[in-house]
């Protein structure tokens, strides 16, 4: 059998993840003003980010994804250790242009190293969870065939619903239509909002106040878990209390206690903005 690797992305939030483990990460760029830092706790961590966000009100944080040259510079690092095949989980192509980047890439690689893209269709920990249950696979000896049938079914039922205080970010990045921003605005309203099976951030519900949004969320994880058992974990970009009081209602509603919290990477809370909060889940 080759020698096999999986690869995730930096929006993966894996830098975050508790645990040793052996996904490599394909670092995207985070732009904060004049400055241009890879998406790394070694260079800008989710803390020094929303420091950075709250002292510059009126500046808007970007991300931009790994160059071709820096993409190829990765991916034949990899062949130099003696890999064979690479498997990439790359978070969903309707958020992020890494996805297309790395396709592109692929046929200047062809007669070097085998290069296979999974599509997440989703993001934040969720698909790191999916770079980590692909790792998993293939120590157990299946084939990257068998491994990209396993992750299939995991992102047929996987779940990522968040809500945001304020919108701003994800409209100016272009993650929301103008017309939801507009809408919301004009209402006060604080959106449930989760990535669809498509892989985009769309508005599932309307919701006026955030303390409803987080009992949607909790409707929703309850009716999800109702016929089959997941790993439910939580996440956040930034504001403590708002994630404390989901996690308060996840308790008392759900009866879901000590679930895990992983912070949403720098490059996605450029988009997501640092009021979000939100939950992940993935089938056992």
């Amino acid at each position: 059998m080759s020698k096999t690797v999986v690869v995730a992305m930096s929006t993966s939030g894996l830098d975050y993840y508790p645990f040793d483990h052996d996904i490599r990460i394909l670092r995207l760029k985070v732009i904060l003003g004049d400055k241009t830092y890879v998406d790394s706790p070694e260079f800008i961590d989710n803390d020094r980010f929303v420091s950075w966000v709250r002292e510059n009100p009126d500046k808007l944080p970007k991300s931009s994804p790994p160059s071709r040259l820096e993409i190829t510079k990765f991916f034949l690092g990899l062949q130099d250790e003696g890999f064979e095949d690479i498997l990439f989980i790359a978070m969903s192509s309707a958020l992020s242009k890494t996805y297309q980047q790395v396709i592109d890439m692929i046929p200047l690689l062809q007669n070097k190293v085998r290069v296979h893209v999974f599509n997440s269709r989703t993001g934040t920990f969720t698909e790191g969870l999916m770079a980590l249950e692909a790792d998993k696979c293939l120590k157990q000896g299946m084939s990257v065939e068998e491994t990209l049938h396993r992750l299939e079914d995991m992102r047929r039922d996987s779940h990522v619903m968040f809500g945001v205080d304020d919108l701003t970010y994800m409209v100016k990045n272009g993650r929301l239509s103008f017309t939801s921003h507009f809408f919301a605005n004009l209402f006060k309203i604080k959106p449930l909002i989760n990535v669809d099976r498509d892989g985009k951030a769309v508005v599932a519900e309307k919701i006026m106040t955030t303390t409803r949004t987080m009992y949607a969320i909790s409707d929703r994880i309850r009716a999800i878990t109702a016929t089959r058992d997941y790993y439910v974990f939580t996440l956040y970009s930034g504001n403590m209390e708002l994630h404390k009081q989901l996690v308060d209602i996840l308790a008392e509603r759900n009866n879901l206690s000590g679930l895990p919290a992983y912070p949403i990477s720098p490059v996605v809370t450029a988009h997501a903005g640092i009021s979000g909060f939100g939950v992940g889940l993935l089938p056992l």
